[in-house]
């Protein structure tokens, strides 16, 4: 989540200025403040902001505080920035397999498919499954496959015509074929 804190740190323009000077060098807040024209209060608070996040370190000098950029935050790109802010890609794929898996067994009912979904997606995945029952590289003439699908759904015809359009199936030579 530390993206989420230097994103919320730049998402303002005086905080971005700041940060733009001092990765050109190093300052004092009374330099900063009279560079960007800002009140030195202002750019002591947007300053505060940006150590906090970790994109400037500050270090005494005498009587003054010298700040500078943290270079590599300064080398990040916003797909990094990104990457790391979002969900986990694979929480995100376990929490879609789970719903899956619970839309699957909604449609199947002991091995049998007791309706074809409407929603495009739930389809495609019901029409997977299908599929999933045919061998691979192995051609089926028409009567086999429908004797074969029948076992599964009463019309194996809609079946047949269904995964065609998907792309799940394929005839060659009078055969069909799972893509």
């Amino acid at each position: 989540m530390k993206s989420l804190i230097l994103l919320k740190a730049l998402a303002d323009e005086s905080r971005i200025n700041i940060f733009r000077l001092l990765l050109e060098r190093d300052a004092y807040i009374e330099v900063i403040s009279e560079r960007l024209k800002l009140a030195p209060s202002t750019v002591s608070f947007h300053l505060k902001k940006l150590v906090e996040a970790g994109l400037v370190s500050s270090k005494k000098d005498q009587y003054y505080t010298i700040y500078s950029a943290v270079s590599n935050f300064a080398e990040m790109t916003l797909k990094d920035l990104v990457l790391e802010a979002g969900v986990k890609l694979k929480e995100q794929d376990k929490v879609e397999e789970q719903y899956k898996d619970k839309v699957l067994k909604s449609f199947f009912k002991y091995g049998k498919l007791t309706k074809i979904p409407s929603q495009k997606m739930k389809r495609e995945w019901v029409l997977d499954r299908v599929a999933e029952s045919l061998a691979p590289n192995r051609g089926y003439t028409l009567i086999e496959l429908k004797e074969l699908l029948t076992e599964i759904y009463p019309d194996p015809g809609i079946l047949v015509t269904e995964m065609t359009t998907a792309g799940l199936i394929e005839v060659q030579n009078h055969k069909y074929k799972r893509t």
